[in-house]
């Protein structure tokens, strides 16, 4: 009654088998093989970092020049009183609209 039952079991071991294939792929690598494994493999951090680095050089020149438009406005309102009257009267603005956020 049992005579189809035919159970064939691998002599093989499925783990050391990838093993086995996995090191000789690597065994086969030559030098190019080896640089773009090593560049996909830092890739994305490296791509990461490099956009985070670009984001605060933006940052920073834009902060430089708001920083260098200050300047060049309060030189103009040095010499003339129009320009400080007008700064005066929009900070107190902006110091009282802060006030008011507050209460």
């Amino acid at each position: 009654m049992a005579r189809f039952v035919h159970i064939e079991y691998s002599t093989n071991h499925g783990g050391v088998t990838r093993f086995s294939r996995g090191f000789t792929a690597v065994g086969n690598w030559n030098a190019s093989q080896l640089a773009l494994g090593a560049l996909a493999f830092i890739g994305s951090p490296l791509t990461r970092t490099a956009a985070r680095i670009r984001t605060g050089l933006q940052g920073w020149s834009a902060r430089r020049e708001l920083r260098r438009q200050d300047e060049k406005l309060w030189n103009i309102a040095l010499n003339d009183a129009r320009v400080m009257a007008d700064l005066s009267r929009a900070m107190s603005r902006e110091a009282g609209r802060d006030v008011h956020a507050f209460v």
